[in-house]
């Protein structure tokens, strides 16, 4: 790729804490090379100005599907990630609810050596909490450890007893991993939905209460092993976030994620026919009370829990689960009026909110922002150029988003992940070329 400058724009780097308007960027080899006002385009580069556009490092999801190995219908890791380098993503962290689970060094091994081959960003992989997500029995963590996990969840149900996530926080914690959890009381959601159904993923009765008692019941697993971390995923409701800023205020290592439907979408909104996701969407109390905690801090990332699935054969069954939507994250919550007068807090949720979560788990991935000299590790995007998610437009196989042919507010220009260009827009940067 030729040099470039992109000219005039707005650079937001939480790293630095640098929030600088009509700033230029020059991007050399695949290196930050300088960043500035007014600055001289190397010879021959390509000056792009597009001013009002944002630079800020590459963005890092913390709850990603990838369907890959035993679900390849739904979603491949080529499509997922080719996807989250279209919303900007450098980075994408993959669940281990596979088929079969991640729960092996052997499995994860595997799973590694596929991304690595066919991932279009770097996949850092979690593995399970417990063998066959079944919630009996724990991983061998120190095996799984030195396979490369990068934290431990059985994302997608939530059947580990207290004693057994203490004890995994702990064991996890001394090898400086965090533990996931998906807060819902699975014993609260048998209750609500009778009927002989076993699989608690396919539960459609999902009170927020079971949500607010499993994050108590995780917070005071943590209290008791006395060391590690705990990280509650996809938190829904208002008092999971109460609990968790009280948690906080404790000095517990305790941090949390909410997904841009959650912040955006309540249950008064109207979702396409056979759409839904866990949690639910919840009442309009919930969402704004999600919001501020997102401004305030108590909650530390947005992450897209991007879940594909295919459509079933019946138009009126309803389909599994999730939201398909690492494409939509920067568009859905810059949609919500107001945000672009958070924008540098937003970006801090993406970048470095997600990166503290994992701490040194990340490896060899970026954490140096935007840094002159360093590899380029960035997203550079209109905060109000717009588009739609289409079949000309989305690249993931699954097409379940309640945003499906509706203009978005947002348009991702370009994407680069450690050093290397993974992402351009054409349509709207075709003086760039090729990447």
């Amino acid at each position: 790729m030729r040099d470039i400058l992109l000219r005039g724009v707005r650079v937001i780097d939480p790293v630095a804490k640098v929030d600088q308007k009509d700033w230029d960027v020059i991007i050399s080899a695949g290196i930050v090379a300088e960043l500035g006002a007014r600055l001289n385009p190397p010879p021959g580069a390509v000056v792009v100005d597009r001013a009002g556009t944002v630079v800020s490092p590459a963005f890092l999801d913390l709850h990603c599907h990838l369907r890959e190995p035993g679900q390849a219908w739904k979603e491949r890791i080529v499509s997922a990630t080719a996807a989250a380098a279209a919303g900007g993503f450098g980075a994408v962290c993959a669940m281990a609810n596979l088929d079969p689970p991640v729960d092996t060094p052997q499995r994860l091994r595997r799973c590694e050596s596929q991304t690595r081959a066919l991932a279009r960003v770097p996949v850092l992989q979690f593995g399970a909490a417990t063998v066959d997500l079944a919630g009996q029995k724990m991983v061998e963590v120190g095996s799984m450890v030195r396979a490369g996990a990068i934290g431990f969840s059985d994302d997608g149900r939530n059947g580990c007893d207290q004693a057994t996530l203490s004890q995994l926080i702990a064991r996890a914690g001394s090898a400086g991993r965090v533990v996931a959890i998906h807060p819902e009381d699975e014993q609260m959601l048998a209750g609500a939905n009778p009927g002989g159904v076993d699989d608690p993923t396919a539960w459609i009765v999902r009170p927020p209460e079971a949500e607010a008692a499993a994050v108590e019941l995780a917070i005071e697993a943590l209290r008791a092993a006395g060391t590690g971390s705990l990280h509650l995923q996809h938190l829904s409701t208002a008092a999971s976030a109460a609990l968790v800023r009280n948690a906080k205020r404790e000095g517990l290592r305790v941090t949390a994620e909410v997904t841009p439907h959650h912040l955006v979408l309540s249950d008064a909104d109207t979702a396409p026919t056979g759409l839904r996701c866990n949690p639910p969407l919840r009442r309009e109390e919930d969402r704004a009370a999600l919001w501020e905690a997102l401004l305030d801090g108590t909650i530390d990332a947005i992450a897209s829990d991007h879940a594909p699935h295919e459509a079933p054969s019946d138009p009126g069954q309803l389909r599994a689960p999730g939201f398909s939507g690492i494409q939509s994250v920067l568009s859905v919550v810059l949609g919500r009026q107001g945000a672009e007068g958070h924008l540098p807090r937003l970006l801090e949720a993406l970048t470095t909110g997600p990166m503290a979560v994992l701490g040194e788990a990340t490896g060899d991935l970026p954490v140096h922002g935007l840094a002159v000299g360093q590899p380029a590790h960035l997203t550079w995007f209109d905060p109000v150029g717009n588009w739609s998610p289409d079949a000309n437009s989305w690249l993931s196989l699954g097409a379940n988003t309640p945003y499906w042919g509706q203009p978005l507010q947002g348009v991702v220009l370009a994407t680069f992940a450690r050093g290397r260009s993974v992402y351009l827009n054409r349509s709207v940067a075709p003086e760039i070329g090729n990447d």
